[in-house]
Parts: structure tokens; C-alpha cells; sequence
């Protein structure tokens, strides 16, 4: 609102004759000023002040009677001696000056003349500016003083006229804060900036400096209103040096109905939402009424996503527009797509839902699903939004501890029943040594402490081999069956491999399960005496006698020790068939399944399981031995049960025993 002048300032001078000559005499070699007319108080009275941009009087009584006659009207009082209080005034009055008469007269007059009538021109603006929506205060830019405002001023701050009076810019504005009072807006240059303000400056005259000569200064700044609460608004500060005059413009924000969201509160929250979608660790995502991704969090697509096409899919932004049918396989995003399209209709949210997966290559995976509707503020639902978390190791570990819990529980049974035999066996036939003396009671003794170390080894291999796998990796099988075989007293035996692909899991466990079964199928698939065995057998017969074999075994470092290292620590299966009792070495044979049935299975061709007791042999404690602890399939299943595999028994196609191994993850071909 600064003022422009292409036309000469219309004065009028007022006062006694002589001082009125004098001044207009002043004044005429001036271009800038046209003295209109001259004359006493009927200048005023006669109300022709609105013909006039400037009044000069020569007396504090002239002041008087113009100002109380307009308000508005630019006024020049050139006197000396003048009373104080009656400076005072002059000085507080945004549109009256003080000029001293004497040297130099001549040019001041001009001057003032012309800089107080643009001031005073601006009277019909600020009219105009009441009906502005931003608040508007004129100031001087070089005391700060408050010189005029406009009525949204006088709304927002709770302030009235008088407020004016004595006031400067820092009134308005927070000047005591330091790092928390930040400036973020434009500069003259166009160009938004953000910055602290020095702390050792004075904020206000920083801005005023940066608004000088026509430029404007932009910031969000803290402000107090009459009741001295504190608000935060967008400041523009500008000033005009030739009229000796600042603004500062404020932005008032037009009171909303009850209920309405404002832009600014709107824009708020979408920034929020997109920060949060960014930066969560889970999968979040919210799709349309057509199930069309519109939002997804950086999780979802991490480290990347396959369309059933092979298209790899890196960010969020290759998933908005998609449904599930563009990500997914028809199954899975029929699925989903039926969720959706349930919770949008009945408005109920789907909950904390576990959903269960199992990768080509990989472990069971676990993710706990929530979707709920989402609106808009019409109320009218607008499609879902997802939350997906990962929680497969606490599935995992949830099924580790139920296991754990289990395996106490068979422990304890283990120590009540299976160790209270053979310390009964021995506490008696000690009774009996210490009655009769007879030596041969504490062979028995020994034997029953030989047996309880037995079942103490292969329970502490059972709990082994029962805790879960966490590492697992692929490996061919073949190796760790030869290694196996040649771990155990195999005597006349032959191993025949038949091994055509990897499998995914852990060496030294798969290890462990085929010396078991290669146990059990030595001790007990044959009806031949093992004294009869020859030792020259082939392919991958042993070569070396029992009780070395043994120590084999027991050296091994690769290998820990195994539960059933004693003769009888394999579970047994008694003979049935009507094979004939003959001298013909023992034929185990370790192969893949098909392709199409992954696993693999340990098979001989010896005596056989029955039927009707194939179910139980895995149990722990079932033997055919009266000797035998009952731990040795137990402990085969165990290691299935911990890579996730099934194990099954059957007959052999030269009607031995057969175990079957199924939901093993399958590799690559070996080669030939």
C-alpha cells in the first residue's frame, strides 16, 4: 500500500496572513507542491480539506483544529517553542510532522509535505484492506512503531485502537525464543528457506533489514494475542523507504464450520501417513474398492516381489495400480480379493489371522494378517487397509518350546519307568551277593549299570536330535551315507546307493538317522548268525571286523556319538516271513524317491516289520529285543520331525523293512 504521486501534492497553508505568505512563498519554487489555497480556519470549516492532499500550519492550535476536523488529512506544523506534550502528539501522530523554521526550510518542507500525504492517501486502502482476509498493521521502519491496522488485525489479536498507542512491532511477534523460533517461508529472491534465527541478533530488525527497498521477508513466526496466547502465522514484512513506511501482513485463517478439516490439517496428516508407510518395519497397504493397491509400505516389496508373470517388482510405486491377480497366483489372489471385498461389505475387520506358506526352496513361513475398511468423511468405505507381519520365528519358536515341553514330559517317564527296571535289577541281586557272596551276582549288577548308561546315552541323543534345525543347507545324501555306513559294524552287509538329486537339510543329523537305520536293519534284517558273515563284501561292504569298526566309529570327529553305539540300542523287528534262514549277506539300499514325490528312503532286504506293528515302531521304548531300549527309530523319527519331514514303514520289494521319508525340499541333479 505504499504510495505513488505522478501528480504535484495539492497543500493548502494555513494561519495568521504573514506566516501564510512566508510559507506559501517557501513552497512555490517547489514542483512537487502546489499550494491550492491559502487562508485562515475556514479553510476547514468550509470542509474543503477533501480538495487537499496536505495542510500546513504555523501554530499548535492550527494542529488542533485541523485534526479534530479530519483524522485522516496529512498535516505539517512548522513552529519553534512548542510545549511538549503538544510534541508528543505530533510525534505519535502516524500523519503529522514537525518541522522547525529556519535554514533549510525549504528543502525539509517538501519533503515531509510529500512523504505525509502519501501516508495519508493510503487512508481509502486501508478501507479497503478491512475487508482483506490477511491482517495488516502499518509501522515505522525505523522505531517499529504500530502506526495503523486494519479490522482482521484488530480480530485475530484481541486488540483495540488504543492498543496502538506506544506499541511496536515486537508486541506482535515472539522475540524471546531463540532455537525454537525458526523462520520457513520465501525471500525477495523467490527461493523458500528454512533457518534458525541468531540468537544475539534481534530477530525483528533482521527482518526489517532484509525488507528494505521494496523486497518482502516471508516467515512462519510465533505470535501473542491480547491474552497473551500463543499462535503461529506466516508473516510478510515489507517496506517502502521513500515513504518512510513498513507493513507487516499476516495470514488469518477464515474460521471453518464445526467439523471441517482444514487443507493445511489435511495435508498434515496425508504426510504423516506417507512418513509412516515409509519407515514401518511390516507390510502395510491400502487398496481401492476394485482391490487396486494405492498405498504400500517399502516392506511389502522387500527385498522384491515376483508377478506370476517373473516380473520383479523393486518398489512401491511398481505395485500401486496392481490387484493381487497382477502379484499373485490365482488361488492365493482369489483369496484375498474375497477378504477384501468381505470386510469393505460388512465393515467388520479380518484380525491378528495367521496365514501359512511354503516356499519352492525355503523353511514354513508364518504372517499374521489384519485388514479393516477404510472411509471417507462421508463415511463411505473406500477400499482396505492391510497389515502384514512376519512372525515365522515366533511360530517357530512357539512349536520349539511346545516340543521342549513334550520331551520333559517323556523324560520324566523315562527317568520313573524305564531306569527304575535296572536299578531294581541291581539293588536285588546286590541283596542277594551280600547274603550268599556268589560273584556271579555282581556280574548281573554290572550288566544292569552297563544298561542304565545305555538308556542315559541315547536319551540324551534322543533330546538332541529332537531340538529344531536352524541352519540348513544343500547336500547330496550319498555322503552321508557312506559315512554312516562306515561308522557302524556292518560285518558282511553291502550298501547300494541310488541317490539322483540334493536335498535341503543338516549333514550331521541325516548322518546320525542313516546309522540308526543301518543299525537296525544290520542287527535285525537278517536271520543269518553275524559270525557266519563273510568279510569280502562289495561295493560298499566293510572290510574291517566288528571291534574295529567299533573304534572307527567312536574316533570319528564329524560324528557325535550315537545312541545306539551297544548292540542292542536299535529298535528291533522281529521275523515273521517265511524267508529260509540262509547264509546270504544283507542288502541295504539308499535312494531318492520320484521326482514328482520328493524324499528318499533306507530299505533292506532282510527279514521285514509286520504289519500290524509298522505304526509303532517309531514310538520310543518299542522292542522286540528283551534287551533293547527302544531308541533307535525313535530317534530316526525325531530327526525327521525336526527338518519337517514324515517318515513312514513299509516292506521292501524283496520283503525287508522300508522307511520312507516325505516334504523334503529337492535340489538340483547330481551328476552322473
Amino acid at each position: 500500500m505504499q504510495g505513488t504521486r505522478d501528480e504535484p501534492v495539492r497543500t493548502a497553508v494555513v494561519g495568521a496572513p504573514d506566516d501564510r505568505e512566508r510559507l506559501a512563498a517557501v513552497l512555490s519554487g517547489d514542483d512537487a507542491v502546489a499550494v491550492v489555497e491559502h487562508g485562515g480556519l475556514d479553510t476547514l470549516v468550509g470542509g474543503s480539506t477533501t480538495e487537499v492532499d496536505c495542510i500546513v500550519c504555523p501554530s499548535s492550535a492550527d494542529y488542533e483544529w485541523t485534526r479534530e476536523a479530519d483524522r485522516t488529512v496529512a498535516l505539517v506544523v512548522v513552529a519553534e517553542g512548542l510545549e511538549r506534550p503538544v510534541v508528543e502528539r505530533i510525534v505519535g501522530d502516524a500523519r503529522a510532522a514537525h518541522v522547525r523554521p529556519g535554514e533549510g526550510l525549504a528543502t525539509v518542507l517538501p519533503v515531509q509535505i510529500e512523504r505525509l500525504a502519501d501516508r495519508a492517501s493510503s487512508s481509502t486502502a486501508w478501507r479497503l484492506a478491512d475487508f482483506a482476509d490477511e491482517a495488516i498493521v502499518e509501522f515505522d521502519p525505523e522505531t517499529l512503531a504500530l502506526r495503523d491496522a486494519n479490522e482482521r488485525f484488530y480480530d485475530r489479536w484481541g486488540w483495540d485502537t488504543t492498543d496502538l498507542t506506544d506499541a511496536t512491532v515486537r508486541d506482535l511477534l515472539v522475540t524471546d525464543i531463540t532455537e525454537e523460533l525458526r523462520g520457513r517461508g520465501r525471500g525477495a529472491d523467490g527461493e523458500e528457506h528454512l533457518e534458525w534465527m541468531d540468537s544475539e541478533a534481534d530477530p525483528v530488525e533482521t527482518m526489517v533489514e532484509r525488507a528494505r527497498g521494496g523486497n518482502y521477508e516471508a516467515r512462519e513466526w510465533h505470535c501473542t494475542d491480547a491474552d497473551g496466547a500463543a499462535f503461529k502465522t506466516a508473516v510478510d514484512l515489507l517496506v517502502d523507504e521513500r515513504a518512510g513506511t513498513g507493513y507487516l501482513v499476516a495470514d488469518v485463517p477464515t474460521p471453518e464450520p464445526p467439523g471441517h478439516r482444514t487443507d493445511s490439517l489435511a495435508r498434515d496428516e496425508a504426510a504423516m501417513l506417507r512418513s509412516l508407510v515409509e519407515h514401518v518395519p511390516m507390510s502395510v497397504y491400502f487398496k481401492d474398492t476394485e482391490s487396486r493397491h494405492v498405498l504400500v509400505s517399502e516392506d511389502v516389496v522387500e527385498p522384491f516381489m515376483e508377478s506370476p508373470e517373473g516380473k520383479i517388482l523393486h518398489s512401491p510405486e511398481d505395485v500401486v495400480g496392481k490387484t493381487d491377480f497382477d502379484l499373485y497366483e490365482g488361488d492365493k489372489a482369489a483369496e484375498a480379493v474375497a477378504d477384501d471385498r468381505a470386510v469393505i461389505e460388512s465393515g467388520e475387520p479380518i484380525r491378528d489371522r495367521i496365514e501359512h506358506a511354503q516356499p519352492p526352496n525355503g523353511q514354513d513361513l508364518f504372517f499374521q494378517t489384519t485388514k479393516a475398511p477404510w472411509y471417507d468423511e462421508a463415511g463411505r468405505a473406500q477400499g482396505i487397509v492391510g497389515v502384514t507381519v512376519d512372525v515365522s520365528e515366533q511360530k517357530r519358536r512357539e512349536r520349539e518350546l511346545d516340543r521342549q515341553n513334550e520331551r520333559l514330559e517323556e523324560f520324566a517317564g523315562i527317568l520313573s519307568h524305564d531306569l527304575r527296571n535296572p536299578l531294581n535289577v541291581a539293588q536285588s541281586r546286590l541283596e542277594l551277593y551280600w547274603r550268599s557272596g556268589d560273584e556271579s551276582e555282581l556280574e548281573e549288577v554290572a550288566e544292569m549299570h552297563d544298561r542304565i548308561e545305555a538308556i542315559v546315552d541315547e536319551v540324551l541323543t534322543y533330546a538332541r536330535e529332537g531340538s529344531h534345525i536352524d541352519e540348513l543347507a544343500w547336500i547330496t545324501g550319498v555322503d552321508q551315507a557312506e559315512a554312516a555306513w562306515n561308522a557302524v559294524d556292518t560285518g558282511a552287509a553291502t550298501l547300494v546307493t541310488d541317490w539322483t538329486y540334493s536335498i535341503r537339510g543338516d549333514g550331521d543329523r541325516l548322518g546320525r538317522l542313516f546309522e540308526n537305520c543301518f543299525r537296525n536293519a544290520v542287527e535285525h534284517g537278517s536271520t543269518s548268525p553275524r559270525s557266519q558273515a563273510p568279510e569280502d563284501a562289495v561295493e560298499h561292504g566293510s572290510t574291517s571286523p566288528a571291534s574295529q569298526a567299533q573304534q572307527d566309529a567312536d574316533g570319528a570327529s564329524s560324528v557325535e556319538p550315537s545312541v545306539a553305539d551297544a548292540p542292542d540300542d536299535a529298535v528291533e523287528h522281529g521275523s515273521t516271513s517265511s524267508r529260509p534262514e540262509t547264509d546270504d549277506a544283507l542288502t541295504v539300499r539308499v535312494g531318492t524317491l520320484a521326482e514328482h514325490d520328493p524324499g528318499f528312503y533306507v530299505e533292506d532286504d532282510g527279514a521285514g516289520i509286520p504289519e500290524d506293528v509298522r505304526e509303532q515302531v517309531f514310538d520310543r521304548g518299542v522292542s522286540s529285543d528283551e534287551g533293547g531300549t527302544g531308541f533307535g527309530l525313535a530317534i530316526v523319527a525325531e530327526i525327521a520331525d525336526a527338518h519337517g519331514w514324515a517318515v513312514r514303514a513299509t516292506e521292501s520289494d524283496e520283503g525287508g523293512a522300508r522307511f520312507e521319508f516325505r516334504g523334503v525340499t529337492r535340489g538340483d541333479e547330481l551328476a552322473s
